[in-house]
């Protein structure tokens, strides 16, 4: 398992201005994510910028060669698509295992030796406009797990300890990522009027070490099998000490 760190920092690289965006990102991290992002005490701060990818976006890695790294995107269906799932398995609440979608890691790792006990985070995907005005009409949906998923996917299936027997590579990420019976560790922006943001927002008690990472699973949600198409995202992520003001 290799990575490549950023040489420039997430302000340069995304094209925003201000504050720094928190938290060091290592593009194409491990097996199957599309990116890790690593947190620190500072980026938890009031008034700490949050890290944001987009689809489209490249990174210029140390030894890349040339080839700078390109955040993903997804298909329109990739996050709930009946013909590449269980049947049923969209009532139990498990969810972003097709084999379009896309995943994540959080590294909060570093968060309780340096003397915080619990954080509060927001992870939003919303739409992204691409250069093919027909790319921009993603319904985004996304799942968050806890944990760090290390083993390699077997055939098409992607992290969910709930996709039955045998169960392939997610084993090691658990639902329900925050508070106990907390049900919005998944959204879809499907029943929203604008249907253009999923949110997911959870105070995360940090336990240390290899037990403080989020996988999260980015996908579309659209229900129309006839028109399934590629698709462009936003993905944000908000790490603060204290709970945010809704």
């Amino acid at each position: 398992m290799t990575y490549r760190k950023l040489l420039t920092s997430m302000t340069v690289a995304a094209g925003i201005a201000g504050n720094a965006v928190a938290g060091d990102v290592y593009p194409s991290y491990g097996i199957q994510y599309a990116a890790k992002l690593i947190f620190d005490k500072k980026d938890t701060k009031n008034g700490a910028a949050a890290a944001s990818l987009h689809s489209g976006q490249t990174f210029n890695t140390p030894n890349d060669g040339g080839n700078a790294t390109m955040i993903p995107q997804t298909k329109s269906m990739a996050w709930c698509d009946p013909a590449v799932t269980p049947a049923g398995y969209e009532t139990n609440g498990c969810y972003g295992w097709g084999v379009n979608a896309n995943w994540y890691l959080i590294d909060l790792s570093k968060l309780k030796s340096q003397g915080l006990t619990a954080v509060w985070v927001t992870i939003n995907v919303e739409r992204y406009q691409g250069a093919k005005p027909e790319e921009n009409d993603i319904i985004p949906a996304l799942t968050v797990y806890r944990g760090n998923q290390t083993l390699g996917p077997q055939k098409h299936w992607f992290p969910s300890e709930l996709q039955g027997q045998p169960e392939f590579w997610g084993w090691l990420l658990q639902r329900d990522t925050f508070v106990k019976g907390d049900v919005f560790s998944y959204n879809s922006a499907y029943a929203t009027p604008s249907q253009n943001l999923a949110s997911v927002m959870g105070k995360f008690k940090l336990k240390g070490g290899t037990q403080d990472y989020l996988t999260v699973a980015v996908g579309g949600d659209a229900k129309d099998p006839n028109t399934k198409h590629t698709v462009n995202y936003q993905l944000t992520v908000d790490v603060k000490q204290k709970q945010p003001v809704q």
